[in-house]
Protein backbone atom coordinates (compact mmCIF):
# COMPACT_ATOMS: atom_id res chain seq x y z
CA UNK A 1 0.00 0.00 0.00
CA UNK A 2 1.48 3.38 -1.02
CA UNK A 3 0.38 6.94 0.26
CA UNK A 4 0.87 9.72 -0.26
CA UNK A 5 0.32 13.63 1.70
CA UNK A 6 0.29 17.36 0.82
CA UNK A 7 -1.57 16.43 -2.69
CA UNK A 8 1.07 14.44 -3.86
CA UNK A 9 0.48 11.13 -5.23
CA UNK A 10 2.37 7.94 -6.17
CA UNK A 11 1.18 5.28 -8.28
CA UNK A 12 0.38 2.37 -6.69
CA UNK A 13 1.75 -1.32 -8.55
CA UNK A 14 -0.42 -4.49 -9.09
CA UNK A 15 -2.69 -5.19 -5.68
CA UNK A 16 -1.85 -1.72 -3.98
CA UNK A 17 -3.77 0.99 -3.55
CA UNK A 18 -2.65 4.53 -4.23
CA UNK A 19 -4.18 7.04 -1.60
CA UNK A 20 -3.80 10.90 -1.67
CA UNK A 21 -4.65 13.23 0.76
CA UNK A 22 -6.03 16.85 0.38
CA UNK A 23 -5.56 19.46 2.83
CA UNK A 24 -8.64 22.01 3.43
CA UNK A 25 -9.03 25.27 1.32
CA UNK A 26 -8.49 28.56 3.99
CA UNK A 27 -10.47 30.56 2.11
CA UNK A 28 -14.24 28.80 2.72
CA UNK A 29 -16.51 29.67 5.40
CA UNK A 30 -16.46 27.72 8.70
CA UNK A 31 -14.14 25.81 10.99
CA UNK A 32 -13.89 22.41 9.57
CA UNK A 33 -10.82 21.57 10.23
CA UNK A 34 -11.68 18.52 12.56
CA UNK A 35 -14.47 16.79 9.62
CA UNK A 36 -12.69 14.93 6.72
CA UNK A 37 -14.11 12.89 3.94
CA UNK A 38 -12.57 10.14 1.92
CA UNK A 39 -13.91 8.94 -1.52
CA UNK A 40 -12.45 5.71 -2.95
CA UNK A 41 -12.00 6.03 -7.04
CA UNK A 42 -13.14 3.42 -9.60
CA UNK A 43 -10.38 1.46 -11.56
CA UNK A 44 -10.13 3.94 -14.20
CA UNK A 45 -8.85 6.55 -11.79
CA UNK A 46 -8.37 10.28 -12.43
CA UNK A 47 -7.78 11.34 -16.04
CA UNK A 48 -10.60 9.67 -17.14
CA UNK A 49 -11.86 12.56 -18.69
CA UNK A 50 -15.85 11.35 -17.28
CA UNK A 51 -16.72 9.42 -13.77
CA UNK A 52 -13.66 9.87 -11.93
CA UNK A 53 -13.18 12.98 -12.91
CA UNK A 54 -16.50 14.09 -11.91
CA UNK A 55 -16.06 12.72 -8.25
CA UNK A 56 -13.18 14.44 -7.68
CA UNK A 57 -14.72 17.91 -8.76
CA UNK A 58 -17.16 16.62 -6.21
CA UNK A 59 -14.59 16.98 -3.26
CA UNK A 60 -13.14 20.06 -4.98
CA UNK A 61 -16.61 21.90 -5.09
CA UNK A 62 -17.08 21.05 -0.94
CA UNK A 63 -13.70 22.19 -0.06
CA UNK A 64 -14.01 25.36 -1.75
CA UNK A 65 -17.66 26.15 -0.32
CA UNK A 66 -17.06 24.03 2.95
CA UNK A 67 -13.27 23.76 3.68
CA UNK A 68 -13.35 20.21 4.15
CA UNK A 69 -10.26 17.85 3.85
CA UNK A 70 -10.43 14.76 2.01
CA UNK A 71 -8.21 12.18 1.07
CA UNK A 72 -9.63 10.02 -2.43
CA UNK A 73 -7.68 6.67 -3.15
CA UNK A 74 -7.23 4.86 -7.05
CA UNK A 75 -7.33 0.89 -6.37
CA UNK A 76 -5.64 -0.61 -8.93
CA UNK A 77 -8.18 -3.03 -9.76
CA UNK A 78 -11.50 -3.95 -8.25
CA UNK A 79 -10.47 -7.02 -6.27
CA UNK A 80 -8.42 -3.82 -4.35
CA UNK A 81 -11.95 -1.96 -3.42
CA UNK A 82 -12.77 -3.83 -0.30
CA UNK A 83 -9.55 -3.27 0.92
CA UNK A 84 -9.63 0.42 0.29
CA UNK A 85 -12.65 0.63 2.24
CA UNK A 86 -11.38 -0.99 5.25
CA UNK A 87 -8.59 0.81 5.24
CA UNK A 88 -10.15 3.77 5.74
CA UNK A 89 -12.64 2.62 8.03
CA UNK A 90 -10.13 1.15 10.02
CA UNK A 91 -8.29 4.47 10.24
CA UNK A 92 -11.70 6.18 12.29
CA UNK A 93 -10.89 9.71 10.58
CA UNK A 94 -13.32 10.02 8.06
CA UNK A 95 -17.02 11.10 8.71
CA UNK A 96 -18.25 9.73 5.67
CA UNK A 97 -16.37 7.15 3.19
CA UNK A 98 -17.60 7.94 -0.31
CA UNK A 99 -17.36 5.11 -3.35
CA UNK A 100 -18.20 5.61 -6.98
CA UNK A 101 -20.56 2.87 -8.82
CA UNK A 102 -22.39 0.04 -9.12
CA UNK A 103 -18.72 -1.98 -9.22
CA UNK A 104 -17.88 -1.13 -5.33
CA UNK A 105 -21.20 -1.98 -4.04
CA UNK A 106 -20.43 -5.67 -2.93
CA UNK A 107 -17.09 -4.05 -1.16
CA UNK A 108 -19.01 -1.49 0.87
CA UNK A 109 -21.82 -3.59 1.59
CA UNK A 110 -19.06 -6.21 3.50
CA UNK A 111 -17.09 -3.58 4.83
CA UNK A 112 -20.19 -1.54 5.92
CA UNK A 113 -21.67 -4.12 7.47
CA UNK A 114 -18.11 -4.15 9.48
CA UNK A 115 -18.28 -0.80 10.52
CA UNK A 116 -21.93 0.13 11.59
CA UNK A 117 -21.32 3.29 13.46
CA UNK A 118 -19.12 4.46 9.88
CA UNK A 119 -21.37 6.62 7.61
CA UNK A 120 -20.50 5.52 3.73
CA UNK A 121 -21.97 6.84 0.56
CA UNK A 122 -22.07 6.01 -2.75
CA UNK A 123 -22.99 7.51 -5.88
CA UNK A 124 -24.48 5.49 -8.95
CA UNK A 125 -25.23 2.37 -7.06
CA UNK A 126 -27.46 0.95 -4.38
CA UNK A 127 -26.37 -0.54 -1.37
CA UNK A 128 -29.61 -1.28 1.14
CA UNK A 129 -27.97 -0.36 4.84
CA UNK A 130 -28.65 1.45 7.80
CA UNK A 131 -25.26 3.43 7.84
CA UNK A 132 -24.83 4.02 3.70
CA UNK A 133 -26.34 6.54 1.64
CA UNK A 134 -26.84 6.34 -2.01
CA UNK A 135 -27.29 8.55 -4.48
CA UNK A 136 -28.72 7.24 -7.83
CA UNK A 137 -29.15 8.94 -11.60
CA UNK A 138 -32.10 7.72 -13.13
CA UNK A 139 -30.41 5.86 -16.27
CA UNK A 140 -33.65 5.87 -18.18
CA UNK A 141 -34.30 9.30 -17.84
CA UNK A 142 -30.28 10.48 -18.00
CA UNK A 143 -29.97 8.44 -21.93
CA UNK A 144 -33.67 9.38 -22.94
CA UNK A 145 -33.21 12.56 -24.64
CA UNK A 146 -30.04 11.35 -26.49
CA UNK A 147 -32.25 9.08 -27.47
CA UNK A 148 -34.17 11.08 -29.46
CA UNK A 149 -31.74 12.94 -30.81
CA UNK A 150 -30.65 9.79 -32.11
CA UNK A 151 -33.82 8.76 -33.62
CA UNK A 152 -34.27 11.58 -34.99
CA UNK A 153 -31.26 12.60 -36.53
CA UNK A 154 -30.39 8.96 -37.90
CA UNK A 155 -33.08 9.98 -41.06
CA UNK A 156 -32.41 13.41 -41.12
CA UNK A 157 -30.04 14.58 -44.44
CA UNK A 158 -29.42 17.67 -42.75
CA UNK A 159 -26.87 15.75 -40.06
CA UNK A 160 -24.56 15.41 -42.62
CA UNK A 161 -22.88 12.40 -41.01
CA UNK A 162 -26.01 10.29 -40.88
CA UNK A 163 -26.83 7.48 -43.68
CA UNK A 164 -30.01 5.57 -44.72
CA UNK A 165 -30.09 2.66 -42.49
CA UNK A 166 -32.18 3.76 -39.76
CA UNK A 167 -29.59 2.26 -37.27
CA UNK A 168 -28.18 3.06 -33.53
CA UNK A 169 -25.72 1.87 -31.29
CA UNK A 170 -25.12 1.69 -27.48
CA UNK A 171 -21.75 0.81 -25.96
CA UNK A 172 -21.81 -0.40 -22.00
CA UNK A 173 -18.45 -0.88 -19.89
CA UNK A 174 -19.96 -3.89 -17.94
CA UNK A 175 -23.72 -5.27 -17.69
CA UNK A 176 -24.53 -4.05 -14.65
CA UNK A 177 -28.35 -3.47 -14.06
CA UNK A 178 -28.51 0.33 -13.57
CA UNK A 179 -26.61 0.94 -16.46
CA UNK A 180 -28.38 -1.72 -18.86
CA UNK A 181 -31.09 0.75 -17.21
CA UNK A 182 -29.46 3.45 -19.40
CA UNK A 183 -29.49 1.30 -22.43
CA UNK A 184 -32.86 0.98 -22.50
CA UNK A 185 -33.44 4.36 -21.83
CA UNK A 186 -31.77 5.34 -24.55
CA UNK A 187 -32.95 3.13 -26.90
CA UNK A 188 -36.79 4.41 -25.98
CA UNK A 189 -35.99 7.35 -26.43
CA UNK A 190 -34.90 6.63 -30.22
CA UNK A 191 -38.11 4.60 -30.74
CA UNK A 192 -40.52 6.80 -29.28
CA UNK A 193 -39.60 9.34 -32.45
CA UNK A 194 -38.63 6.64 -34.69
CA UNK A 195 -40.55 3.21 -33.86
CA UNK A 196 -38.86 1.01 -36.77
CA UNK A 197 -35.15 2.28 -35.86
CA UNK A 198 -32.79 -0.94 -35.04
CA UNK A 199 -30.53 -0.28 -32.00
CA UNK A 200 -27.90 -2.63 -31.97
CA UNK A 201 -25.81 -2.53 -28.23
CA UNK A 202 -22.69 -4.24 -26.85
CA UNK A 203 -20.70 -5.42 -23.77
CA UNK A 204 -16.75 -4.43 -23.92
CA UNK A 205 -16.70 -6.13 -20.37
CA UNK A 206 -14.33 -3.12 -19.10
CA UNK A 207 -14.52 0.79 -18.37
CA UNK A 208 -10.86 1.14 -19.25
CA UNK A 209 -10.04 -0.62 -22.30
CA UNK A 210 -10.38 2.53 -25.12
CA UNK A 211 -8.98 -0.09 -27.47
CA UNK A 212 -11.38 -2.60 -27.48
CA UNK A 213 -14.29 0.51 -27.59
CA UNK A 214 -12.96 1.38 -30.77
CA UNK A 215 -12.92 -2.08 -32.11
CA UNK A 216 -16.61 -2.41 -30.68
CA UNK A 217 -17.74 0.81 -32.24
CA UNK A 218 -16.25 0.23 -35.33
CA UNK A 219 -17.81 -2.77 -35.94
CA UNK A 220 -21.07 -0.91 -35.07
CA UNK A 221 -20.74 1.47 -37.78
CA UNK A 222 -19.65 -0.96 -39.69
CA UNK A 223 -23.10 -2.33 -39.65
CA UNK A 224 -25.21 0.66 -40.40
CA UNK A 225 -24.85 2.83 -36.93
CA UNK A 226 -24.66 6.70 -37.77
CA UNK A 227 -25.48 7.51 -33.91
CA UNK A 228 -23.61 5.31 -30.84
CA UNK A 229 -23.89 6.04 -27.28
CA UNK A 230 -21.46 4.98 -24.86
CA UNK A 231 -21.78 4.03 -21.35
CA UNK A 232 -18.72 2.67 -20.71
CA UNK A 233 -16.24 4.96 -18.61
CA UNK A 234 -12.67 5.50 -20.17
CA UNK A 235 -13.20 2.45 -22.50
CA UNK A 236 -15.39 5.29 -24.28
CA UNK A 237 -12.74 7.47 -25.68
CA UNK A 238 -12.71 4.46 -27.99
CA UNK A 239 -15.72 5.17 -29.35
CA UNK A 240 -14.82 8.79 -29.87
CA UNK A 241 -11.62 7.65 -31.77
CA UNK A 242 -14.01 5.00 -34.10
CA UNK A 243 -16.06 8.09 -34.78
CA UNK A 244 -13.57 10.26 -36.28
CA UNK A 245 -12.49 7.25 -38.20
CA UNK A 246 -15.32 6.16 -39.51
CA UNK A 247 -16.74 9.59 -40.01
CA UNK A 248 -19.87 9.07 -38.07
CA UNK A 249 -21.65 10.62 -34.62
CA UNK A 250 -20.72 9.78 -30.91
CA UNK A 251 -22.63 10.46 -27.58
CA UNK A 252 -20.92 10.98 -24.50
CA UNK A 253 -21.91 10.48 -21.21
CA UNK A 254 -21.29 11.72 -17.88
CA UNK A 255 -19.26 14.93 -17.61
CA UNK A 256 -19.99 16.55 -21.43
CA UNK A 257 -17.33 15.27 -23.08
CA UNK A 258 -17.80 16.98 -26.83
CA UNK A 259 -14.98 19.31 -26.19
CA UNK A 260 -12.91 15.99 -26.54
CA UNK A 261 -13.83 15.39 -30.08
CA UNK A 262 -15.98 18.62 -30.86
CA UNK A 263 -16.22 17.92 -34.82
CA UNK A 264 -17.77 13.74 -34.11
CA UNK A 265 -19.10 14.17 -30.42
CA UNK A 266 -22.28 15.77 -31.14
CA UNK A 267 -23.83 15.40 -27.45
CA UNK A 268 -23.38 14.18 -23.87
CA UNK A 269 -26.16 12.48 -21.94
CA UNK A 270 -24.93 14.43 -18.50
CA UNK A 271 -25.32 13.34 -15.09
CA UNK A 272 -24.04 15.49 -12.95
CA UNK A 273 -21.96 13.04 -10.53
CA UNK A 274 -19.97 15.78 -8.94
CA UNK A 275 -23.35 17.33 -7.20
CA UNK A 276 -24.45 14.16 -6.10
CA UNK A 277 -20.81 13.75 -4.21
CA UNK A 278 -21.23 17.50 -3.15
CA UNK A 279 -24.90 17.22 -1.33
CA UNK A 280 -23.41 13.69 0.56
CA UNK A 281 -20.78 15.91 2.03
CA UNK A 282 -23.17 18.96 2.68
CA UNK A 283 -25.81 17.01 4.23
CA UNK A 284 -23.25 15.47 6.19
CA UNK A 285 -21.95 18.84 7.59
CA UNK A 286 -25.83 20.07 7.66
CA UNK A 287 -26.77 17.59 9.98
CA UNK A 288 -29.53 16.25 6.92
CA UNK A 289 -27.61 12.94 6.10
CA UNK A 290 -30.06 10.42 5.73
CA UNK A 291 -29.57 6.74 4.76
CA UNK A 292 -31.73 4.87 2.07
CA UNK A 293 -31.76 5.42 -2.01
CA UNK A 294 -32.27 9.22 -3.51
CA UNK A 295 -32.94 9.20 -7.38
CA UNK A 296 -31.79 11.96 -8.85
CA UNK A 297 -33.50 12.35 -12.64
CA UNK A 298 -34.05 15.02 -14.87
CA UNK A 299 -36.39 17.10 -12.14
CA UNK A 300 -33.61 17.52 -10.46
CA UNK A 301 -31.40 18.90 -13.27
CA UNK A 302 -29.21 15.82 -12.18
CA UNK A 303 -29.61 14.35 -15.36
CA UNK A 304 -30.39 15.21 -19.29
CA UNK A 305 -29.05 16.42 -22.80
CA UNK A 306 -25.89 18.90 -23.62
CA UNK A 307 -24.08 19.35 -26.71
CA UNK A 308 -22.61 22.08 -24.93
CA UNK A 309 -18.45 22.63 -26.63
CA UNK A 310 -19.82 20.72 -29.73
CA UNK A 311 -19.00 22.04 -32.72
CA UNK A 312 -21.87 20.08 -34.59
CA UNK A 313 -24.97 22.42 -35.34
CA UNK A 314 -28.23 20.39 -34.15
CA UNK A 315 -31.54 22.28 -36.10
CA UNK A 316 -33.50 24.28 -33.97
CA UNK A 317 -37.05 22.18 -34.99
CA UNK A 318 -35.02 18.99 -33.53
CA UNK A 319 -33.58 21.01 -30.39
CA UNK A 320 -37.48 21.94 -29.55
CA UNK A 321 -38.53 18.66 -29.58
CA UNK A 322 -36.36 17.72 -27.17
CA UNK A 323 -36.93 20.28 -25.00
CA UNK A 324 -40.43 19.16 -25.58
CA UNK A 325 -39.95 15.99 -24.48
CA UNK A 326 -37.85 16.97 -21.63
CA UNK A 327 -40.14 19.19 -20.46
CA UNK A 328 -42.84 15.42 -20.48
CA UNK A 329 -40.27 13.59 -18.75
CA UNK A 330 -39.77 16.59 -16.02
CA UNK A 331 -43.08 17.18 -15.14
CA UNK A 332 -44.49 13.01 -14.87
CA UNK A 333 -46.02 12.63 -18.58
CA UNK A 334 -43.67 10.60 -19.60
CA UNK A 335 -41.65 7.73 -17.37
CA UNK A 336 -38.80 5.97 -19.53
CA UNK A 337 -38.41 2.38 -18.62
CA UNK A 338 -35.51 0.95 -16.78
CA UNK A 339 -35.76 -2.82 -18.52
CA UNK A 340 -35.95 -4.76 -21.62
CA UNK A 341 -39.40 -6.27 -20.47
CA UNK A 342 -41.30 -3.03 -19.53
CA UNK A 343 -39.21 -1.59 -22.80
CA UNK A 344 -41.83 -3.76 -25.34
CA UNK A 345 -45.10 -2.67 -23.13
CA UNK A 346 -43.75 1.01 -22.76
CA UNK A 347 -43.53 1.72 -26.24
CA UNK A 348 -47.14 0.09 -27.46
CA UNK A 349 -48.31 2.90 -25.32
CA UNK A 350 -46.30 5.70 -26.22
CA UNK A 351 -45.12 6.96 -29.22
CA UNK A 352 -44.39 10.96 -30.27
CA UNK A 353 -46.35 12.84 -32.47
CA UNK A 354 -45.99 16.45 -33.58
Amino acid sequence: MLLATAACSKEGQAGEVSTTDQGNDDSAVGDVSDVKFGLILPTEGLGDKNFCDMGYEGLLMAQKDFGIEFTYAEPKSVSDYEAAFRMYAQSGEYELILGLGSGQSDAMTTVASEFPDQKFGIVDSQVDMSNVSCYSTKWPEQTFLCGVLAGLGTLDDRFEKANEENVVGAILGADYPSLRSGVVGFEAGVKYVNPECEVLSAVVGDFNDPAKGKEVALSMYKRGADFIQHIAGATGLGLFSAAKEADRYAIGVGKSQSYIEPDYIIATSVGNVHLMIYNEIKTTLDGTWEPGVHNWGIKEDAVGFSNEDSNIAIPDDVLAVIEEIKGKVSGGEIVPPSTEEELEEWLLQHQYSR
